[in-house]
C-alpha cells in the first residue's frame, strides 16, 4: 500500500490507501465510460487488499484511482473531501482552500514522481538533520 494515515475515516483507526494511475485513452479502454473505468480499478484494488487490511491490520482501505487526463475516482474524491473537512474542523482552514491545496499538492507530487521516473534523480539524496533546517523562511 502506498499511503497510511491515522483518523481519516474514524478516530484512532488506521487508513490504508493504494494509488493506481490509468490512461483512459489506451486502446483497451476506448469504449469504456470513465465511471466504469474507475469502478473497475477500484474493485480490482479492493479484491487485492480489502480483506487483509480489515482482518490483519484492523483498519480501513481506500483505493485511490487517478487518470492521466486529470480525473479522479469516487473513492479518491471522497478521501480528498474528507481530508479537507478534517483540516477545516481541526485547524480552522476554509474547506474550499483546503481542498484546493490538497489537489494542488497531489498534482505536483505526481508530476515530480513522473519526472523522476522518466529522467532519474540527478542528485544523491541526503536527508538533513533538524539542526540544519532553516524554519524561519
Amino acid at each position: 500500500m502506498d499511503i497510511v494515515c491515522m483518523g481519516l475515516w474514524a478516530p484512532d483507526q488506521m487508513s490504508y490507501m493504494d494509488v493506481r494511475v490509468c490512461h483512459p485513452m489506451a486502446a483497451s479502454y476506448l469504449n469504456t465510460k470513465p465511471s466504469s473505468l474507475y469502478k473497475y480499478h477500484e474493485n480490482t484494488k479492493k479484491r487485492s487488499y480489502m480483506r487483509r487490511v480489515q482482518i490483519v491490520e484492523g483498519g480501513t482501505f481506500s483505493p485511490l484511482v487517478l487518470t492521466t487526463t486529470g480525473g479522479v475516482g469516487p473513492e479518491m474524491d471522497r478521501a480528498m473531501k474528507r481530508a479537507a473537512k478534517l483540516l477545516e474542523d481541526h485547524h480552522g482552514e476554509m474547506y474550499n482552500e483546503a481542498l484546493t491545496a490538497i489537489r494542488r499538492r497531489l498534482r505536483f507530487s505526481l508530476l515530480i514522481s513522473t519526472l523522476r521516473s522518466l529522467r532519474g534523480c540527478r542528485t544523491k539524496y541526503s536527508p538533513k538533520g533538524l539542526n540544519e533546517i532553516d524554519f524561519n523562511l
